[in-house]
């Protein structure tokens, strides 16, 4: 007999230097999703900040925020009025040297953990003088998961998923579903390739992944800087189960099922039976 669980990702954006705006929209999506019954809700990459790796980050050091700082203190808020947890992405302020690329979960009770820090910093991108190393500092620690309704839940954010021991270390650690936090241009990309990218990654370690990913192009920076992911989800036979369009309303919700991984892990033939998936 199956036990499922229901997760769900948003997509947020294009976001500006207005926290609170961007606030007001995850707090739609998550009043949304949680009505329709998710257990968790998984906000994008930085998801209440504007993506600005390229620039200065002389100029940006006041997006960094602790872990009881406002953001946080919003989630949590989210989480005990909605009666859900929430993964969201954020800038995490370290006394001592740059800022993490973080996720923090906010629990249904209150509380508020960090599940992950960016490992993998990408480089500047093509003619910029500044990329992701010269605001935020590596994750540490190896891939670990925390629990949900049974589910065993890792968290990777963005550049991470690229890495196959990332994904490796997600099922040693024990996870059964692995959420991937996205933003950020991917200009040198081909068409498909991050959708290939995930669904390769699901299939060959067995894994539903869910990406919840920001949309639309910024102008903070005074020129278009484009988020190119897609908020989707994937079962562990790699099956396709959700793909957005690219927008600011585009969700995913499934039902995670203890049945399909054991079938994907054992061998056994494709079975997709009780997937629910939805994009609304």
């Amino acid at each position: 007999m199956s036990t499922y669980v229901r997760v769900a990702a948003a997509s947020t954006g294009p976001a500006s230097d207005d926290l609170s705006a961007a606030l007001a929209e995850a707090k739609q999506a998550i009043a949304r999703l949680a009505e329709l019954g998710a257990e968790l809700v998984v906000l994008p990459e930085l998801f209440a900040c504007p993506y600005v790796a390229s620039d200065d980050p002389a100029n940006w050091g006041h997006l960094a925020e602790p872990i009881d700082g406002p953001t946080a203190r919003w989630a949590s808020g989210q989480a005990v009025r909605n009666g859900v947890d929430i993964v969201f992405g954020m800038a995490l302020a370290d006394a001592d040297a740059k800022p993490f690329n973080a996720a923090l979960l906010a629990r249904r009770d209150g509380s508020i953990a960090e599940v992950a820090t960016k490992l993998n910093l990408p480089p500047p991108g093509p003619g910029e003088r500044f990329g992701e190393a010269d605001h935020f500092r590596p994750g540490v620690g190896d891939v670990a998961c925390f629990e949900l309704g049974g589910v065993q839940v890792a968290v990777l954010i963005c550049f991470d998923r690229r890495f196959p021991e990332c994904w490796q270390a997600a099922v040693r650690s024990g996870a059964e579903l692995v959420v991937v936090l996205v933003g950020g241009p991917a200009p040198q990309d081909p068409d498909g390739f991050y959708l290939a990218e995930i669904q390769g990654h699901a299939r060959a370690n067995a894994v539903y992944a869910l990406a919840a990913a920001r949309a639309g192009v910024e102008t903070v920076l005074g020129r278009n800087v484009r988020h190119d992911g897609l908020t989707l989800a994937i079962n562990p036979f790699g099956t396709v189960l959700a793909a957005g369009e690219g927008t600011a309303s585009d969700v995913a919700i499934i039902d995670v099922d203890p049945v399909v991984i054991a079938a994907a892990r054992s061998g056994r033939g494709r079975n997709d039976m009780h997937a629910s998936t939805s994009i609304i």
